[in-house]
């Protein structure tokens, strides 16, 4: 009896983890970048109390100096997730693709017009552990890419502060990563991708209604980042594999 207990829950447990990846593919990130000066602005903007973030966890990301990885998809972060120390490795495909290892996590996600597949790989990190980054993270970002692992370079930490908050109906996320005195800020909501462009738009429609300052161009916090260290011009665009 205990050993078909076990494995009821064994395949009870591998049908709640087909079922997340299921899941995840079936909802879009939908994002938007945000240039107001701070957070507290944004959150005024919004008619939201200026309340403490829910969280607030360092983050820092890591490349070559000058970055290299970004503009191959690849990209590099250690951050803390429910007190949890983690690595992540993530790869952006421009289209859905199976060819990822069977323990990657792949989203949808969205800035401005232009929706992207994403697959991420995460580690818990050991303060005893020579190395950042897991021999499953290695052996994912090498499949598209050969990585000098010890060039890697840290941007940060930096403090990324999040608040919860709901627009249109919509729960959304709003988080700060302050590099010093630059605000990288982000607005997400996570919606079924049946319903992404009605999503997309109602958002999208009252963020503009409320005067928030949308990045131009609509790009993630790295890249971002290093364009105001000056790293990337205008004219460069991330290539998704």
């Amino acid at each position: 009896m205990y050993i078909s207990l076990s494995m009821w829950f064994a395949r009870f447990a591998l049908v709640l983890f087909i079922a997340s990846l299921t899941t995840a593919k079936e909802k879009i990130n939908l994002q938007w970048a945000i240039c107001d000066e701070s957070p507290q602005m944004v959150l005024q903007k919004l008619a939201e109390e200026i309340m403490p973030p829910y969280r607030e966890n360092p983050i820092t990301y890591y490349d070559e100096r000058p970055p290299k990885y970004l503009l191959h998809g690849l990209m590099f972060r250690t951050k803390t997730s429910h007190g949890q120390a983690l690595s992540t490795v993530k790869v952006r495909f421009a289209n859905e693709t199976s060819d990822v290892p069977a323990d990657v996590t792949c989203v949808w996600d969205r800035y401005g017009d232009e929706p992207t597949y994403t697959c991420e790989k995460r580690c818990p990190m050991n303060s005893v552990a020579p190395s950042v980054w897991c021999d499953e993270q290695i052996h994912f970002a090498e499949r598209y890419d050969a990585v000098e692992w010890d060039g890697l370079t840290p941007f940060g930490p930096y403090p990324n502060a999040k608040w919860k908050m709901r627009i249109q109906g919509h729960k959304v996320k709003f988080d700060d990563v302050a590099a010093g005195s630059l605000h990288l800020m982000e607005i997400e909501a996570k919606v079924p991708r049946s319903k992404g462009e009605k999503a997309y738009r109602e958002i999208t429609q009252e963020l503009k209604h409320r005067g928030i300052v949308l990045c131009d161009p609509q790009e993630g916090k790295t890249r971002r980042l290093f364009r105001a260290m000056g790293y990337l011009d205008d004219e460069e665009r991330a290539h998704e594999l």
